[in-house]
């Protein structure tokens, strides 16, 4: 009788990275779906859009830290030899802390200039200094491969935030916009403080400038493209925001909070779907203009029943997170619309990407948010929320329009040329 073999064990210890990466990123996203949802349905849309409101000044911050330090970052790390490793985290700190002073400058700045300098301002600065640290913290983690590390730190972080959301919904506590940044920010803190001890990060100046100059020939280049990506997701909301009122933005920023689902999908096709299409962009068309048609349909199909049933059941759910908004409900149906029309672009936006040169990519974004700022006035003085929403979806077909012009163009270039190159050799 043949011995039963028991299958080898998976021990954790032995999976491979991505999985780690791919776990801390789900930590960090359902993280900030939660937290938003909670909020909404306990403080209200008013409080919601206020924190909504600050939430995008961090994002901004985020996205120039992204574009100035971790992106380089991963460059540069690579770049140096391991016996500079330790000299390169003391002058990571350095920048780290002299990108957080100007940030906290700025913003209390903006603040008092805008007379915007409430109660909130202290908690919220908290909250930008432990959060950058934090996410500057745990790209160095990934970047030396300490992924297991990186994960704790972003469950204590997130798990802290958590917890004590659970505790203010299971108290019926309703926190106020301080209490909800000061919340943020000091939960932050023990995983800054645990990822900075797994580095052994300390203080020293023996190479600042020469780091600070080898992040600054990527950052000259990745600084404007991050802040056009910041203003194309954000500036409609910001006017919003400013012409409207605070509750306007919260309901703006929980339909994009329950739309970002997608984005999750969104970025997963992309991560498979890129390494394919870039190899037979060029040397086979026709296989590739099956890829992304097959992509293009499958895509559609996963996504049709969740957005129909988002659009049906959009009243009952914006009800549900706060009672007496289900009149906004039709905001949410026109983000629907607009996430067909994204799914639709998003071929698209990856065939630019696989061009030779990102001049179409940048161009393209710059030509929709010229168009959304042009309409932005008439759109949301006439249809409010929806006038936003309206403004993403004619943002996304100027995208969509541009980059199939641009892809047209560079395909019908790279023709000519192997037709000339077929005519030489003949002769």
């Amino acid at each position: 009788m043949a011995m039963l073999v028991r299958p080898p064990r998976l021990k954790l210890a032995t999976l491979p990275a991505r999985y780690w990466v791919v776990a801390g990123q789900a930590v960090v996203s359902a993280t900030s779906f939660l937290t938003n949802i909670f909020l909404a349905r306990l403080c209200g849309l008013s409080v919601f859009g206020e924190y909504s409101a600050w939430q995008m000044v961090l994002l901004l911050a985020l996205a120039a830290q992204g574009a100035l330090i971790t992106q380089p970052m991963q460059i540069v790390y690579g770049q140096t030899p391991s016996s500079q490793h330790l000299a390169y985290r003391q002058a990571l700190l350095g920048i780290q802390l002299l990108f957080s002073l100007v940030a906290v400058a700025a913003v209390a700045a903006g603040a008092t200039l805008l007379h915007y300098a409430t109660l909130a301002l202290p908690a919220f600065l908290v909250c930008l200094v432990t959060t950058c640290g934090q996410d500057t913290a745990r790209k160095l983690l990934l970047a030396e491969g300490r992924v297991q590390l990186a994960l704790l730190s972003d469950v204590v972080s997130g798990g802290g935030q958590l917890l004590l959301l659970l505790y203010w919904a299971a108290t019926k506590v309703t926190p106020t916009l301080p209490a909800v940044l000061w919340a943020v920010g000091l939960t932050t803190a023990p995983a800054l403080l645990l990822s900075g001890a797994a580095l052994g990060l300390g203080w020293g100046r023996p190479m600042l400038r020469q780091f600070m100059a080898s992040h600054w020939q990527q950052a000259r280049w990745l600084l404007p493209t991050v802040l056009l990506q910041w203003a194309s997701s954000n500036a409609l909301l910001v006017f919003a925001g400013w012409t409207s009122n605070v509750a306007t933005l919260g309901i703006l920023r929980l339909a994009q909070t329950i739309m970002g689902l997608f984005n999750v999908g969104l970025q997963a096709a992309e991560n498979y779907a890129m390494p394919r299409l870039s190899q037979s962009f060029y040397r086979q068309p026709a296989q590739f203009r099956q890829e992304r048609t097959r992509l293009t349909r499958t895509m559609l199909l996963l996504a049709a029943g969740p957005i129909l049933l988002l659009f049906l059941l959009a009243e009952p759910i914006v009800s549900w997170l706060h009672v007496g908004s289900a009149e906004y409900a039709y905001v949410l149906r026109w983000c629907c619309l607009l996430y067909v029309i994204i799914l639709l672009v998003y071929p698209l936006r990856l065939t630019v990407r696989l061009l030779a040169h990102a001049r179409p990519y940048f161009v393209g974004y710059v030509l929709s948010i010229a168009v959304s700022f042009a309409l932005a006035r008439w759109l949301v003085g006439h249809w409010q929320a929806s006038g936003v929403v309206l403004g993403w979806i004619v943002a996304q077909m100027v995208l969509g329009l541009y980059w199939a012009l641009a892809v047209w163009r560079a395909r019908s270039s790279y023709e000519n040329e192997e037709y000339r190159g077929l005519a030489a050799e003949s002769l």
